[in-house]
C-alpha cells in the first residue's frame, strides 16, 4: 500500500511540474516598448506591443498612463489597472539596489486563462523616452 501511494505521489508530481513547465516554456514578447515622461515627472505614459508569439494571434497594442503619486515622481509610482484588449496590466517600481539601479516591473495579466507575465524594465532602459531595443521576452506563468 505504501509503494503504492508512493508511486502514485511521484507520478501526480510529475505530471504537474510537466504542467507548469510547459507554460513556463512560454514566452510572451514585449515589442517596441517605450516610456515618456513630461518634464516634471508627473505622468508617465508607456506604450507597447503584447505578442503572446501563438500563431494566428495579433499583437495587442497598449498605451498606459502612469501619474505621479503624493509622494512620489510618476517615473516611480505604482501604476494601474489598465485593460489592453484580453489584458490586464499594473506596474510596480522598486528602488532597492540604491541609486540609479531603479527598474519597474510591469504585469501583464490574462485572467479568461488565468496566465501571468512579469516585464521587467531598468530605470536605464526606458530614460528619455528610448524604444528598448531589442524586444524582451518573459516567461508565462499560471495564476494560482
Amino acid at each position: 500500500m505504501q509503494l503504492t501511494n508512493t508511486l502514485f505521489a511521484l507520478l501526480s508530481t510529475t505530471a504537474l511540474a510537466k504542467t507548469l513547465s510547459t507554460f513556463a516554456s512560454t514566452e510572451w514578447t514585449i515589442e517596441s516598448l517605450i516610456r515618456s515622461c513630461d518634464a516634471p515627472d508627473d505622468l508617465c505614459t508607456w506604450k507597447f506591443g503584447i505578442n503572446t508569439n501563438e500563431e494566428g494571434v495579433d499583437v495587442t497594442e497598449c498605451t498606459y498612463t502612469v501619474p505621479a503619486t503624493t509622494t512620489e515622481p510618476a517615473s516611480q509610482a505604482n501604476g494601474g489597472p489598465t485593460t489592453c484588449g484580453v489584458f490586464t496590466i499594473t506596474s510596480g517600481w522598486s528602488g532597492q539596489f540604491g541609486p540609479d539601479q531603479g527598474f519597474t516591473v510591469i504585469s501583464v495579466v490574462d485572467y479568461a486563462k488565468k496566465l501571468i507575465v512579469y516585464a521587467g524594465y531598468t530605470d536605464a532602459s526606458v530614460k528619455n523616452g528610448t524604444v528598448v531595443d531589442p524586444d524582451l521576452s518573459f516567461p508565462v506563468q499560471t495564476l494560482g
